[in-house]
């Protein structure tokens, strides 16, 4: 008798619906989590993985040394590369080519690399309204390109 009396305090009272939009403006009173994106950028988290560098040691010699492992280890098959001995009997590359377009940023070539010669970037805005500037090759790859330049169809050094 009690449980039909408490029932229908609740449906004339709307007990239930209160309770809902009591928990509903607690969040509009709540500080806003939303960004104003071009002006603020928020921080790629600590393990991000973006776009692909090479990187050169501290006497601006390629730390690459051709050996084929990354692209080995790419499960998208993403890297087409050769290289060459050098004058001091060392091997570098001559082709570095990066398809960014099927790279599926899993990061399995830079822990295959054993000089850490390529290495992923906090690099998120990767969009191109052209497919082939989704393409890198040897020259475009290093730390020092520009590659939002590069996705904009603006090829610069």
């Amino acid at each position: 008798m009690i449980t039909k009396i408490t029932n229908f305090l609740k449906k004339i009272l709307l007990i239930d619906l209160l309770q809902g939009l009591t928990i509903t403006w607690s969040y509009n009173l709540r500080k806003k989590a939303t960004i104003q994106y071009p002006e603020q950028v928020k921080e790629p988290a600590e393990r991000f993985r973006g776009v692909l560098r090479l990187y050169r040691d501290g006497e601006g010699k390629p730390l690459c040394i051709a050996c084929k492992m990354c692209q080995r280890a790419c499960p998208m098959n993403c890297f087409d590369i050769e290289g060459q001995k050098d004058e001091s009997n060392k091997q570098r590359p001559v082709k570095f080519d990066w398809k960014m377009e099927r790279c599926a940023f899993c990061g399995l070539c830079t822990e295959a690399c054993p000089t850490k010669a390529l290495r992923a970037t906090k690099e998120f805005r990767m969009a191109s309204l052209d497919r082939k500037n989704l393409f890198f090759h040897l020259d475009e790859m290093y730390d020092n390109y520009d590659v939002q330049a590069h996705l904009a169809g603006k090829r610069s050094n």
